[in-house]
């Protein structure tokens, strides 16, 4: 089901493990087209899928740890979680790479 912002709600996101590769295609593209912001006026980086969850400005390698860590990471997460912070590492390493060099 999607909410007000077009957004699957997390309702929905019950993805197998195995989806999470195909999940990860939207968000990434997301991502590319500036739907999401990364990147603070500061030139420090966030995540906008842990927005009042955890700190919010990382620097390049610090957050490609972390959207690493959650798209890996425990079991215990949800899919939906895991595809989109997967997509973000995709991101990080392959379109705001230049990053690492700041």
């Amino acid at each position: 089901m999607e909410n007000k912002t077009g957004n699957i709600s997390d309702s929905s996101s019950d993805i197998s493990e195995s989806e999470i590769n195909e999940y990860k295609n939207k968000p990434y593209e997301e991502l590319k087209q500036g739907k999401y912001m990364v990147k603070n006026r500061d030139g420090s980086l966030r995540c906008p899928f842990c927005l009042g969850k955890k700190k919010q400005q990382w620097q390049y390698r610090d957050h490609l740890q972390h959207a690493f860590g959650v798209g890996s990471g425990a079991a215990w997460r949800k899919p939906k979680l895991k595809a989109q912070h997967f997509a973000l590492s995709v991101y990080l390493t392959s379109d705001l790479a230049h990053e690492a060099e700041g």
